[in-house]
């Protein structure tokens, strides 16, 4: 039970929050920073202080991950069903057209570096599986479609045009914390952050198809690494 100056505290701050664009500017400055740190070389991974940010900022506004979209989708089956099928072949087109055509307009492939030496490795390969859904699907879903892009839906108004800016914005900050995979990588995570976002908007904002479909993608590209096979 919270005592009763905690929830006052909590909710005066919470009051402000939310009523407060500069005070939501403030916040995402701080998010902002913590990629900046990313970039310097200062810190490796961001994710798990972005996302504490992100639960404090839900805890003092009181609003739950559910009411950011966590939560069960209305047809578990087509859900899991569309999350396979889109991932799968989003996934082939990615490696088949995307990456090749990046490349030739880069001079530089795909850095693949962050997955070691996958290849006919199969502990590797669990960790990454494992890492693909929790690290990466689960963690960059709630953190970037669910919380950041309501708090920047915040600034510049929860309509057409504000959800539309929101979705730009994160979509770059997305796709450069990908930074380690240079180049093409951070090309490819802006392509695949506008899928996402779509995706987390066009379900009526649940969270479930964008993280089942950046499972399935990260997920087949690990086994196909396993396999010996590397994109263009």
């Amino acid at each position: 039970m919270e005592s009763t100056s905690l929830v006052g505290w909590r909710d005066r701050i919470g009051a402000l929050l939310r009523e407060s664009r500069l005070l939501t500017i403030v916040e995402l400055c701080v998010v902002l920073l913590f990629l900046a740190l990313q970039a310097a070389g200062i810190i490796a991974k961001p994710k798990l202080p972005m996302l504490l940010l992100g639960w404090l900022s839900l805890w003092l506004r009181r609003v739950s991950w559910r009411q950011l979209g966590f939560a069960r989708p209305k047809s578990w089956p087509k859900t899991v069903a569309a999350g396979i099928g889109i991932g799968l072949a989003y996934n082939a087109l990615d490696i088949r057209v995307i990456l090749p055509l990046l490349h030739r307009l880069t001079g530089e492939p795909l850095d693949l570096s962050g997955v070691g030496d996958v290849q006919g490795n199969v502990g590797l390969l669990a960790t990454l599986v494992v890492a693909s859904w929790i690290s990466a699907a689960l963690a960059e879903e709630l953190l970037y479609r669910g919380y950041l892009l309501n708090r920047v839906a915040d600034v510049f108004g929860r309509q057409a045009t504000g959800w539309t800016t929101a979705v730009l914005v994160v979509t770059a900050a997305f796709a450069c914390a990908h930074r380690a995979q240079g180049v093409t990588g951070i090309a490819d995570n802006v392509l695949a952050g506008f899928l996402f976002a779509g995706l987390y908007l066009g379900s009526g904002r649940n969270l479930w198809l964008p993280i089942l479909v950046h499972g399935v993608i990260d997920t087949s590209s690990v086994v196909l690494l396993y396999l010996g096979f590397r994109p263009a």
